[in-house]
């Protein structure tokens, strides 16, 4: 079987966790891994 990509539904999975990271400061609201980081420590 051949490898399948990520594709739209990594960019959903990002955008997702992006918006809940909506306000924090820096590169942390706008960067997919520290913001993943903030997200993952908040909740």
């Amino acid at each position: 079987m051949a490898r399948v990509k990520g594709g739209p539904t990594g960019r959903r999975a990002h955008q997702k966790v992006l918006k809940q990271a909506k306000g924090y400061k820096g590169s942390k609201s706008r960067r997919f891994r520290t913001a993943n980081e903030q997200v993952m420590h908040a909740h």
